[in-house]
């Protein structure tokens, strides 16, 4: 029972020093770039974490990519197709320390949310937008990245990389501009992001 006792409480104070080397919350924001079959979006993604120990922590993940779907113009007349898609995703997030570098990974779900907008520019008139159609669906994220520290509260983000879910139905997808796998009512997105990280 002693020898239980005594390693139950090195297990403990371990825990709580190795805590303390970790910062309680982390927040990014930067550039990110999303790739669903041939289409390329770029766009931002923002991320909190709250770290519960030195190992584990629960991210809010929002991100926004954005393409234009097709555009022309003709005697000063421009018209456009402009697709945007919106993750919101929540999930744990397990971290690797070393020093002030960090790598880590995350398994995040919540919902996307797709639409898609046409506008026309016509000279001395202006210009006017409507949308075509919006679908919001499932989503999840799984992925990871490195983190460089650059002092105890900045660090660098040079890579994150995702493999993205999203579970909208065929209808959906094909009137957002979004392509189907096999027909098969989901699709498979890639996504890469870099910023700046803040901890706190």
């Amino acid at each position: 029972m002693r020898r239980f006792i005594l390693i139950a409480s090195i297990v403990l104070v371990t825990l709580v020093l190795g805590a303390q080397n970790a910062p309680k919350a982390e927040i990014f924001g930067g550039y990110s770039y999303l790739r669903n079959s041939s289409n390329s979006f770029n766009g931002w993604e923002g991320q909190a974490t709250a770290n519960f120990g030195r190992y584990l922590g629960v991210t809010a993940d929002v991100s926004g990519h954005y393409r234009s779907a097709a555009s022309f113009g003709v005697s000063g007349v421009f018209a456009s197709a402009n697709q945007r898609l919106y993750n919101f995703l929540f999930g744990p997030t397990a971290t690797a320390r070393f020093g002030k570098h960090d790598v880590f990974g995350h398994a995040l779900f919540g919902a996307a949310h797709s639409s898609l907008g046409a506008g026309v520019s016509i000279p001395v008139i202006g210009g006017f937008s409507t949308g075509v159609n919006s679908a919001t669906a499932f989503a999840m994220a799984f992925g990871g990245g490195l983190d460089i520290g650059l002092s105890d509260h900045f660090a660098i983000r040079p890579a994150q990389v995702d493999y993205v879910y999203t579970k909208f139905n065929t209808f959906d997808a094909l009137s957002t501009g979004l392509a189907n796998t096999s027909g098969g009512g989901h699709q498979n997105s890639f996504r890469y992001s870099a910023g700046i990280v803040i901890r706190f």
